[in-house]
């Protein structure tokens, strides 16, 4: 299939794709008369790369990913960067939910000041 028609299918964009292909995140599609030519293959390992985007894996880790792939005894290996990614996802996770509980009681700081009186405000 053309890239406009994977593109479609895989819900990104052409630029996405043809950028994958040109930093190595996928292996070079196959051209027919110089047009990529997508196979489902094609499609199910850009499906896999989307994924794994989408769950905060960088394009470095995806690359790495897909080159222990097709090593030997590499399952272990996979786990481990997927874990790595996860432990890191979840300190961010408690980064952003002090984050969020600061901005509340901030908030909640505010609303109890506005409905204080001013004092001293010059109505002596």
């Amino acid at each position: 299939m053309k890239i406009n028609e994977a593109a479609k299918q895989l819900q990104t964009s052409t630029w996405t794709l043809r950028y994958y292909e040109q930093i190595g995140v996928i292996a070079p599609v196959a051209r027919i008369s110089g047009i990529r030519d997508y196979t489902a293959a094609d499609v199910n390992q850009l499906r896999e790369v989307l994924d794994l985007r989408d769950c905060g894996v960088t394009l470095a880790e995806i690359k790495q990913l897909l080159r222990l792939e097709n090593q030997a005894e590499s399952t272990a290996a996979r786990q481990q960067l997927l874990r790595d990614r996860a432990r890191e996802l979840r300190l961010e996770i408690g980064r952003l939910q002090a984050s969020l509980n600061h901005l509340d009681l901030k908030i909640d700081t505010l609303a109890m000041d506005s409905e204080r009186p001013l004092v001293g405000s010059g109505t002596n």
